[in-house]
């Protein structure tokens, strides 16, 4: 969203920051407000695989779109990116087997390379293969991730712990306020 969106969205630098401060609400007001709910009510692993799909289906609508699209889906694609801030970083400190600071940095590691690599690779493209082709790529990626995540579930199991931990947190903080 982030590497090559600015470019297609032909729009001067406050329009396409106005585009990306709503990009930026969403993904905080999700990260902080929707997916702890949502963990709660229907389980880390599946918040990760609603998120993937909601990113796969806002990517192929910018790839699909006209430029009022383009705003909407770069805007609402900040829902499931903040879904995943926060249920992928809990995921990948719980499951691993390496201490929390080794987990961290490996993950941080691999989000951090892609976070690197976007923009070349976004560019590269949109400008030699076609505009939309980032963007059907990018749902693709999404496709592969919930197919890993149902792959590997087996490694995720520790997950329900969390989320029943989260339940008893909730319930606990509920009791002492009444």
């Amino acid at each position: 969203m982030l590497a090559f969106t600015p470019f297609i969205l032909g729009m001067s630098a406050y329009g396409i920051g106005a585009v990306f401060f709503g990009w930026g609400v969403c993904v905080a007001l999700s990260s902080v407000f929707a997916a702890p709910p949502l963990q709660r009510r229907i389980g880390s692993v599946n918040v990760l695989h609603l998120a993937l799909a909601l990113l796969a289906v806002f990517q192929i609508g910018i790839a699909l779109s006209g430029h009022a699209g383009i705003i909407v889906f770069t805007i609402l694609s900040g829902i499931p990116i903040g879904l995943n801030n926060t249920v992928f970083t809990e995921s990948a400190m719980e499951v691993s087997d390496a201490p929390r600071p080794v987990a961290s940095a490996g993950y941080n590691f691999v989000r951090w390379m892609g976070g690197a690599l976007a923009p070349f690779v976004a560019t590269k493209l949109g400008e030699e293969v076609g505009v939309a082709v980032p963007y059907v790529l990018g749902a693709l990626c999404c496709a592969v991730g919930m197919i890993i995540l149902y792959a590997r579930r087996h490694h995720l199991r520790s997950l329900s712990r969390v989320d029943a931990d989260h339940v008893v947190h909730d319930t606990a903080q509920a009791a002492a306020t009444m």
